[in-house]
Formats: structure tokens, sequence, C-alpha cells
């Protein structure tokens, strides 16, 4: 080989290299920028909250192949744990760089966390490249509520139905609905709430009572419990003040003179105790030659006339019957002597 074909070889060589090294140099480096979902992220205590965060190549560019990690540049405040789901993403040679990647931040604010504003800086690093992306992190107050009464003491008389109000008093960070359940009503007392279930977006429920006719007259305490999730239980208490319902009979006079065929009217005094109902009026034990009428039968006022009349052939001698009344599960009588002369 001439000199001449030996240094026409050199110069093509140096001339191939020199191609292969502009391509190598001139190749486009991989690229990509981070996009968070969104800026801001604000976590009650006890709760986790998550974000989206996207890679996507820049126009006319591929993303690095290899891969890519996820990172918290600062060390984050005490309480406050940050991961990435994945925490690395490899991108592939190929159709994979002209494609996004997505992980998911996920950020546990535990109870030792302070509340306050945050600033963490999502990281993304992978060939050669190193992208970030600020993130406003606020730490709110654990959610809770407060379960109030109102009223806080109900009056309700024997055989009759009240009702109260359960408040629930949330914190702009408790979300979760309140499971309520009431304790300590005696027999005969029935207590429903209505919705016994109450969703996040509702701040109340009805409680009813209904006091059965023979529930004992006195003052009772109810608990109203309620339940939510992460949250210890809360209390609230109802004092129930059970009236008597009841009335009485009195006869005006008792006893009666008369002669046979004789009649005469007794005034039966009705006397009542937080009652409302009509008292329904019947004669017992009535002796026979004796005609009683009553009137009303069905009283609604507090006062009923008894007549009663001697038959002509009636033998002389003492009589008795009886005027009963019946009224909220409850009999009163009144007893009525009758004199027959001779």
């Amino acid at each position: 080989m001439s000199k001449k074909t030996k240094i026409a070889i050199g110069v093509v060589v140096l001339a191939v290299i020199g191609i292969v090294v502009g391509i190598l140099v001139t190749r486009p480096k991989g690229d990509f920028t981070i996009t968070p979902a969104t800026s801001s992220l604000s976590v009650p205590i006890g709760k986790t909250g998550t974000l989206d965060i996207t890679l996507t190549p820049p126009q006319g560019k591929s993303l690095p192949a290899g891969d890519i990690t996820f990172s918290i540049k600062e060390t984050l405040p005490a309480g406050v744990k940050a991961t990435f789901n994945p925490a690395k993403v490899t991108v592939k040679a190929g159709d994979d760089q002209k494609k996004a990647q997505k992980t998911t931040l996920t950020v546990e604010i535990t109870s030792a966390a302070r509340t306050g504003n945050y600033t963490l800086t999502v990281v993304a690093k992978g060939g050669g490249v190193t992208r970030e992306s600020k993130l406003a992190l606020t730490v709110q107050a654990a959610p809770d509520y407060t379960l109030e009464v109102s009223p806080a003491t109900l009056t309700v008389n024997q055989g009759a139905t009240g009702t109260v109000t359960v408040n629930i008093k949330r914190t702009e960070t408790m979300k979760d609905e309140v499971e309520l359940a009431v304790t300590g009503a005696p027999t005969g007392v029935t207590a429903t709430v209505e919705p016994a279930k109450v969703p996040a977006d509702k701040t109340s429920a009805t409680l009813k009572i209904e006091v059965g006719p023979t529930v004992e007259a006195k003052d009772y305490t109810l608990t109203i419990t309620g339940k939510a999730k992460g949250i210890a239980d809360k209390t609230a208490t109802l004092t129930l003040k059970v009236q008597p319902v009841d009335f009485t009979l009195k006869a005006e006079p008792s006893v009666v003179t008369l002669q046979p065929g004789e009649s005469a009217q007794v005034k039966i005094t009705i006397t009542r105790t937080n009652l409302t109902a009509p008292v329904q009026c019947v004669v017992k034990n009535k002796p026979d030659k004796l005609s009683v009428a009553v009137e009303p039968a069905s009283a609604t006022g507090n006062e009923v006339a008894v007549t009663i009349s001697a038959a002509p052939d009636i033998a002389p001698g003492d009589y008795s019957f009886t005027v009963e009344g019946t009224a909220a599960g409850k009999t009163r009588a009144a007893t009525i002597n009758v004199k027959i002369g001779g």
C-alpha cells in the first residue's frame, strides 16, 4: 500500500470518528418537568393525604432512559411521614420516553405533629436531570366534635311523648358520620334517635322519648353516646322528668237519704293531675230498685252529675254503689251511700 493510500484511509477513519463523536455530542439529552396535581395539601392530625405527581417530557424532547427517583428535599417536620408510590419509575428506551410518568405522594400526619404551615420540596432525579416542585403542606387540627342536647331537661307526662335535639358540633376537619346511642332509659321508657347515624353533612338528630303510663314519676338521667371513626367516644346527658298523670273522684254528698219513689242528685268532682284526657264514667254494683244516671259519661271537665232515683217499692235500708272513672290507664272510684227511709 502506498503512502498516499494510507494517508487517505487515515483521513476517512478520522472523518468517520468525527461524525460519530459529533452525533454523540449533539444527541439531545433527556428532560422532564415535574407537575403536582395541586400546589397545596391540607391534612388533619391523625389522617393521611395523597397527591398525584406527573413527569412530562417537554415538547420535542424525551424522558431520559433509566431510573427516575422521587424524594423530599427537606427534613420532614416531627410527626410528618411522606412516601412515594412508586418511589422509582424506570423509563425504557424508545416509546416509553415519550410517555408521562406518574407517582403518588402520601403524606401521613401522626399525633406527634403540630398544626401549622410547612413547605416541602418534591425532587425527581434521573438521567442526569434534577427537577424540583414546591408543595405547601398545612397540618390541620385533629378531627373532633362535641355533643349537646337541647333542651338538657325534658319534662314528659306519664303516657306521653317528648322530643329533644342532639346537636353535633364538628371541627372543620371532622368529615365522618357520628353514630348515636342512648342508655339509661328505665323500663317503660323508649328512646329513639333519628337518624341513628348522622352523616357528615348533618349537624343534628332528633331524640324521641316515649313514656309509658305506668312509669314511676321521678327524674331519670339518660346518656347519649356518640361514636366516630378514630375519635374517642363523646357523651351528653339528658334529664328526663316524668310527671304523674292521675285524677281522683269525690262524691258530694257521699250519703243521700231518699224515700221510696224520690230522686236526688250527687255531684262527682274530678281533681286532675296533669290529665287532659276525658274521664270515662260508669256505675258499678248498682242495687236493684235504684236507678242511676251519669251525665256526662265521658267527662272532659271537672264535674259529673249523678242522678239517683228510688223505685216506689224499694225496701227501706242502706244501699251503696260506686261511680268508676277511667283515664290514662288508671281507674279511680267514688262510693255513694243511699239511705231509704220507711
